[in-house]
């Protein structure tokens, strides 16, 4: 029984000069701050993703984002699904002589955005704020056109699903 207690009085003896002496607190608070660190480097990374989808202010453009970001569900956008979403804008929008910008620009914030659901989330509050009750209904129908085109999956029913209880179209439960 002497062993043991010299034993474990030993070990508590260096293990509180380790930690006192020998930098053991900085080595704790070495791990706390690289672990804040890259919670926070995660945070911005996260926020940097996101800002392009942030800084769209049209609802036009919010549209032209969702309507690639539906064709891009299940694989990228075919040529066709590309023409036929720029006549949809074109028709709709009337973007004539700016459609290239536009599109080129759609194209760019689509492939910064994580989904069509992460997208339809951060548009919402857009939607709702400068959309009437038909625009609303008129964009899940572009919406819908889009992902209908080369026929509609699992995927884009429940993408729809997503912005229509997001604008405030779905029915009361």
């Amino acid at each position: 029984m002497p062993i043991i207690a010299l034993i474990l009085s030993t070990l508590a003896f260096w293990t509180i000069y380790w930690f006192i002496r020998m930098g053991g607190i900085d080595h704790f608070r070495a791990k706390h701050a690289q672990r804040k660190e890259a919670e926070r480097l995660a945070q911005a990374r996260a926020l940097e993703r996101s800002a392009p989808l942030r800084a769209i202010d049209d609802p036009r453009d919010a549209a032209l984002i969702l309507m690639l970001l539906i064709a891009r569900e299940n694989g990228d956008p075919t040529r066709e699904q590309i023409a036929a979403i720029e006549k949809s804008v074109r028709a709709t929008f009337g973007f004539e002589h700016e459609l290239a910008a536009r599109m080129t620009q759609a194209r760019f914030i689509a492939s910064r955005a994580e989904s069509f659901a992460q997208a339809a989330a951060q548009f919402a509050d857009l939607f709702n704020k400068r959309l009437t009750l038909d625009e609303k209904r008129e964009l899940v129908e572009m919406v819908d056109q889009v992902a209908s085109f080369e026929g509609r999956s699992e995927a884009h029913a429940e993408a729809l699903d997503v912005l229509v209880r997001r604008v405030g179209l779905a029915p009361a439960r």
